[in-house]
């Protein structure tokens, strides 16, 4: 009986994920818009540089307080703690159990690793992170490209783009893509372009990332080649299968909402991922072609990705975008 209560104890514990990974105490980087000093846990902190100061908390549920002040002014500030991420892999616990564990211990409470504060603001005002250098934003102008367009994806291209900045807040990209052939379904003997114009708005601006929420334009020309097949009934009831090359026109328009990062890795090298789903028309034509060729679907029609791709049709579908893209900011 000792031995299973022990068990038992043992195995609510290990359910609980904050309990285990998440550690006694927060390291906590403070940092202001101008050289203030700074008052914790009684201690004053001569700060006469703009640099962070950092101090170590035990995780509570309970606020820390810090007061700033300069020559002119004083504030006091309360930096409230928050879950910590692992807190939630509670809910593939065993009967959610690790949540009554985790807040038994305490253990779900960790604060912000860094935190700035503008003396500006009034009240209890903070962000849980360092703000961008505002001189990077001085760079308006991005020309970039895309690695993986050429060797990624049904439609290889040379993909290239220019993006110009409208204050902090917005900007306007442009991309354009010439496609590129290769020996498939999907893009032989390929001809055609892709234009694409985006707004993007800037939500939030990290010491070397930028969150942007988009609406991107996209228009789609193209040229290919592939092998379909078809029949035709020349006698009812009486069915000729056979398989012809054939040219194929696309042509699509899309609207697609996309969220994205940019990640400065230096004051001009920018590395940006996007992702986004919205709607397409799409519209396939065999110029080429008699009316009476029949396309024979695809023995698994919503998974044989070159019948889905080549098939005729004028249709609504969705449009899903997900790339990456390498930039020199000027």
């Amino acid at each position: 009986m000792r031995n299973t209560a022990l068990l038992i104890s043992l195995v609510w514990l290990v359910s609980s994920c904050a309990t285990i990974i998440n550690g006694n105490y927060s390291q906590v980087s403070i940092k202001s818009d101008q050289a203030v000093n700074y008052i914790y846990e009684g201690d004053t902190i001569i700060n006469k540089l703009s640099a962070p100061v950092t101090f170590v908390a035990k995780n509570s549920k309970e606020p820390i307080t810090v007061s700033i002040f300069t020559e002119e002014r004083t504030k006091q500030v309360y930096i409230l703690p928050k879950k910590a991420p692992v807190y939630w892999l509670n809910t593939l616990s065993p009967y959610f159990s690790g949540f009554l564990v985790d807040e038994i211990t305490g253990k779900k409470w960790k604060y912000p690793r860094k935190v700035f504060i503008d003396l500006n603001r009034p009240g209890n005002a903070y962000t849980p992170y360092f703000p961008m250098d505002s001189t990077l934003l001085y760079r308006k102008n991005k020309v970039g490209f895309n690695p993986l367009s050429m060797v990624i994806g049904y439609h290889p291209g040379i993909e290239v783009s220019y993006e110009r900045l409208h204050g902090s807040k917005f900007g306007t990209q442009l991309s354009y893509t010439h496609f590129l052939s290769r020996d498939n379904d999907f893009a032989r003997n390929s001809k055609g372009y892709k234009i694409v114009v985006e707004e993007k708005y800037f939500f939030r601006n990290h010491e070397n990332t930028r969150w942007y929420s988009g609406i991107a334009a996209e228009f789609f020309h193209k040229q290919n080649d592939a092998y379909i097949s078809y029949y035709t009934e020349p006698i009812p009831n009486q069915r000729f299968h056979f398989s012809e090359r054939t040219r194929i026109n696309k042509q699509f328009v899309s609207i697609t909402p996309h969220i994205g990062l940019q990640y400065y890795l230096t004051r001009g090298f920018v590395v940006e991922t996007y992702f986004g789903l919205g709607l397409r028309h799409r519209k396939v034509t065999y110029p080429s072609i008699p009316e009476n060729y029949i396309q024979q679907p695809g023995f698994w029609e919503w998974f044989d990705l070159s019948y889905s791709s080549n098939k005729k049709e004028t249709a609504w579908s969705a449009n899903f975008d997900l790339s990456l893209k390498l930039s020199w900011a000027f």
